[in-house]
C-alpha cells in the first residue's frame, strides 16, 4: 500500500470516528484543557483561515504515518525534512474537499503565511494571523511532535468533530427569502449585507450583480439569444484567459458580449480603468462595466477615460456603483421577488460564501 493510500485510509477512519462521536454527543477524545483551547481556536477560524487547517491536518497525519519524523521540518530541503506540500496536495486537501470541509484550492503551503523556509517552531517568522491562531497552531505542532502519534490522532479527531458540526450547521441553515420588498428596501438590505465585516464579503456584490443579470437577461430584448455564464470560484476566475470579467455574457457565437468587473470597497481611479482596459485590448466586446461598492459621489471625472476607451477600442465602458446599478435594474425587472430568489440561491450554493455570511443575511432580513 502506498503512503498516499495509507494517508487517505487513515483520514477516513478518523473522520468516521469523529462522525460517530458527534452524532452520539460523545465526549471529545482525551485532550488536556490547554490543547482543547488551542484546537477551539483552529476550529473557530477554519472558514477564514483554511490554510492553517490544511497545514495542521497534514502535519498531524504525517506524525501518525511516520512517528519518528520531526513534523516541524515541513520542507524536503531541510535536513531530515519532508514535503508537507506534497502530502497536502495529494491527500489532505482532496480529503477536506470531499467532506465539504473548508479547504484550499490546492494546498495550504501556497499562502505566504506558511511558505516560509523555516521550521514550524516557536521562532517561525510567517505572518499567521490573528496572533492567537499562530500561537495555537505552533503549540499544537509542538505537543504533537513531543507526544507522538496517539495525541496527533486525538487532535485530528477533535478537529474533524468541529468541522462536522460547522458543516452541518451551515448545511441546515435555511436562508430567508422575503417577498413584496420595495426596490429601495432590497438595495438597503444588500448594502448592509455587503458592508459586513465578515471575511469573504467581497464575493457578495458579485453574486448580487450576477443574480440581477440572471433575471434581467431573461426579461429584456437586448439579451435574447445571449447567455449569462455561471460564476466560477473566486480563486479561479482570473485563470479564464478567454473571458474578461468576474461576470460574462456571451453572444450567440460564443464571443463575449458584455463583461462585468466588480470591486468591493475599492475606489475607481484612472489607473484602475487602465488596468481593466488591458483586458479589452484584444477582445471585441460591446460593453464593459466596472462597478464598485465604494461610495463615490460622482463618476463624471472619468468621462475622458471612458471616451478614450471608446475611441481606442470601440467598447462602451460603464463606470458605476453596485448600489446604483442594482437600483436601476430592479426598477426594470418584473418583481423584486425574482431577484431575491436568484440572490439567495447563489448564497446557498456558492462555495466561497461561508456560514457567517449566510447567517448575517438572515439577521439583516429579520431585523426588518
Amino acid at each position: 500500500m502506498t503512503a498516499q493510500h495509507r494517508g487517505q485510509e487513515l483520514l477516513e477512519k478518523i473522520y468516521q470516528e469523529a462522525v460517530v462521536s458527534y452524532e452520539n454527543d460523545g465526549p471529545a477524545p482525551g485532550i488536556a484543557d490547554a490543547e482543547e483551547r488551542h484546537l477551539q481556536t483552529i476550529i473557530q477560524n477554519q472558514e477564514n483561515r483554511k490554510a492553517a487547517v490544511a497545514v495542521l491536518v497534514t502535519l498531524l497525519l504525517k506524525k501518525i504515518l511516520s512517528p519518528s519524523q520531526d513534523i516541524r521540518l515541513h520542507r524536503a530541503e531541510f535536513d531530515g525534512g519532508f514535503s508537507g506540500r506534497r502530502l497536502d496536495t495529494q491527500v489532505v486537501t482532496p480529503f477536506l474537499r470531499s467532506k465539504q470541509f473548508p479547504s484550499m484550492s490546492e494546498s495550504g503551503w501556497l499562502t505566504r503565511s506558511f511558505e516560509q523556509s523555516h521550521p514550524f517552531d516557536f521562532d517561525y517568522p510567517g505572518n499567521i494571523t490573528p496572533k492567537v491562531l499562530k500561537r495555537s497552531f505552533l503549540c499544537l505542532i509542538d505537543v504533537a511532535q513531543r507526544q507522538g502519534a496517539t495525541i496527533s490522532e486525538r487532535f485530528l479527531q477533535r478537529l474533524f468533530i468541529g468541522s462536522v458540526e460547522a458543516r452541518d450547521k451551515n448545511t441546515n441553515l435555511k436562508l430567508a427569502r422575503p417577498v413584496d420588498l420595495s426596490v429601495s428596501e432590497v438595495v438597503e438590505k444588500l448594502r448592509q449585507h455587503h458592508q459586513g465585516k465578515t471575511s469573504g464579503a467581497a464575493r457578495l456584490p458579485v453574486l448580487a450583480i450576477h443574480a440581477i443579470l440572471s433575471v434581467f437577461t431573461r426579461e429584456t430584448e437586448r439579451y435574447r439569444n445571449r447567455k449569462l455564464l455561471p460564476l466560477e470560484s473566486h480563486t479561479t476566475a482570473d485563470s479564464r484567459s478567454h473571458l474578461i470579467g468576474d461576470i460574462n455574457i456571451l453572444d450567440a457565437d460564443e464571443t463575449v458580449f458584455e463583461g462585468y468587473e466588480i470591486k468591493h470597497n475599492v475606489p475607481i481611479t484612472s489607473e484602475l480603468i487602465e488596468t481593466s482596459f488591458d483586458k479589452l485590448r484584444t477582445t471585441p466586446v460591446q460593453r464593459f462595466y466596472i462597478l464598485t461598492t465604494y461610495p463615490h459621489h460622482s463618476y463624471d471625472e472619468f468621462k475622458e477615460d471612458i471616451q478614450r476607451v471608446a475611441h481606442t477600442h470601440g467598447c462602451q465602458l460603464i463606470v458605476n456603483g453596485v448600489d446604483r446599478t442594482l437600483l436601476y435594474y430592479l426598477r426594470i425587472i418584473g418583481s423584486t421577488r425574482s431577484f431575491i430568489d436568484a440572490y439567495v440561491t447563489l448564497l446557498e450554493s456558492d462555495e466561497d460564501v461561508n456560514f457567517p455570511l449566510k447567517e448575517s443575511w438572515n439577521q439583516i432580513v429579520e431585523s426588518g
